[in-house]
């Protein structure tokens, strides 16, 4: 029995358009033009002899038709992705590209991706550390994206990675040199800063009442990983986000000042596409996950 079906690269076409709701973010997606994306939207509706998107000044909608296609396309191309995996030779690399805060790029996310290429030497990991890019919304190059606040957009999901949490920490060496397990130690001791988390160390001092310090007083680095290795050198105090000085603090050339960490309130997210099927992506996101029980 001979099957009328619509070509295949169209019905992708649409179906990347209609969940990312954006004609640029389904060329993204799909490694293509906005325009290859338009005219494959446009063969599928002269397909069906029907419109598929309403064209309005301020952009498009979905018809009605469109509205009960999308998820049976969708559907669709899921089982046909699972049915019909990519096969690849052990030489034939795939990449995958991640966008993060170069706080993170550099003091989390860098050391483990030797780990995960090890586990997975066809995959090529591209890191796109920028701080512009904080809004997952705002990117529309990368496969997955790390930042500190969760997606608003429909056609993304973002999952909890952890919560944000700070510690003062230092050498051993600076701590008994200093006598910093007293409160009177504290006097003569130099505060090191994030330049980009200004507020951490007043936030600290708000809830340390028996130490009288200017909070704000001492130097400033630009960015966590400087920050650290400042601390490292014996400067003085860092106030680490613990996450991102885990290695350090496992390594013991820090050590926490402080019983226990406290919650900034802040968190960071996985962002990654609805419907998004690349395998390196998929990979890589399960491996960020699993690193986080």
């Amino acid at each position: 029995m001979q099957r009328k079906l619509p070509p295949f690269s169209a019905l992708k076409a649409f179906e990347a358009a209609a969940r990312n709701g954006s004609f640029a973010r389904a060329a993204a997606e799909l490694n293509v033009t906005a325009t290859a994306v338009s005219q494959h939207v446009k063969g599928l509706e002269n397909w069906l002899g029907e419109a598929l998107f309403v064209r309005h000044a301020n952009g498009v909608e979905l018809s009605d038709r469109a509205k009960a296609l999308v998820p049976e396309a969708s559907r669709l191309l899921d089982e046909i992705a699972t049915l019909l995996p990519p096969a690849q030779e052990e030489n034939n690399s795939v990449s995958v590209t991640i966008s993060a805060p170069r706080a993170f790029a550099d003091g989390w996310l860098g050391p483990r991706l030797a780990d995960f290429q090890n586990e997975n030497p066809g995959i090529t990991v591209f890191v796109d550390a920028e701080d512009k890019q904080s809004h997952p919304e705002r990117n529309v190059t990368a496969d997955l994206m790390i930042s500190r606040m969760p997606a608003t957009d429909d056609g993304l999901l973002s999952e909890l990675l952890f919560k944000d949490r700070i510690m003062p920490v230092c050498t051993e060496q600076y701590r008994d040199l200093m006598g910093l397990d007293h409160a009177e130690g504290w006097k003569s001791v130099t505060l090191l800063h994030d330049a980009h988390w200004e507020k951490d160390w007043p936030f600290w001092g708000t809830q340390q009442p028996d130490v009288k310090l200017d909070w704000l007083a001492g130097p400033r680095y630009p960015n966590h990983w400087l920050l650290l290795e400042a601390a490292r050198q014996g400067r003085g105090v860092a106030m680490a986000h613990m996450d991102l000085a885990a290695d350090s603090l496992m390594e013991q050339s820090l050590v926490s000042l402080a019983p226990q960490s406290v919650a900034t309130g802040d968190s960071y997210f996985l962002t990654r596409r609805r419907g998004h099927r690349s395998p390196a992506a998929i990979q890589l996101r399960a491996w960020l996950l699993g690193c986080m029980r």
